[in-house]
């Protein structure tokens, strides 16, 4: 039923997609007045709300592409030319539009912070390739990553600064970019 394989790949995917680190900057200073209590309280519901639309997403966006009539085979593509794309604007640091300050219910939530449109799209994505039951396992695992990866954010942005942060994404980006490249392989039956 669990293969540790795919779960690892599928995390990894994940987690990049999700790229907590970037999140950092913005949730510590939206949380900067917040005591101690209520800046785990924002991590934790961050997370577990992430974790919740991703799971939703998992299981109800398959019937909502067939009630669209969508075959999952266009989605995939789809997908895949997003995937490409997301991966493109973390590696050369390209923004397509004007981000506006995010509300802090938002931010709080993880809704777009952490479960995006790049999240759905990954997670339908992987489940086709490695199985449900291990792509949810990797889901959660990558959400309760974040979660760590929020909780400590103020130490972790005092190690490596604007800079490493900015870096990881980079290499985050690459990362993606090389699942997105693979699942055109597989595509094209290379």
């Amino acid at each position: 039923m669990f293969d540790i394989g795919y779960i690892i790949s599928a995390f990894t995917a994940l987690f990049i997609v999700m790229d907590p680190f970037s999140s950092v900057p913005v949730f510590i200073s939206l949380t900067r007045k917040y005591e101690k209590e209520s800046r785990l309280e924002a991590a934790t519901v961050a997370a577990v709300v992430a974790a919740g639309v991703f799971l939703g997403f998992l299981l109800l966006g398959p019937i909502a592409l067939s009630f669209l009539g969508i075959r999952f085979e266009s989605f995939e593509i789809a997908g895949v030319l997003l995937m490409l794309i997301i991966s493109l604007t973390f590696a050369l640091g390209i923004e397509f539009e004007k981000r506006e300050e995010t509300p802090i219910e938002a931010v709080i939530i993880g809704v777009p912070l952490l479960s995006g449109p790049g999240t759905m799209l990954t997670s339908m994505l992987l489940a086709s390739s490695f199985g449900l039951p291990n792509v949810i396992a990797a889901g959660l695992l990558a959400c309760f990553a974040s979660y760590l990866i929020l909780l400590f954010s103020t130490r972790i942005y005092r190690i490596v600064g604007k800079n490493g942060l900015e870096i990881m994404s980079r290499v985050m980006g690459v990362l993606l970019a090389a699942f997105a490249i693979e699942y055109i392989r597989k595509g094209l039956g290379l």
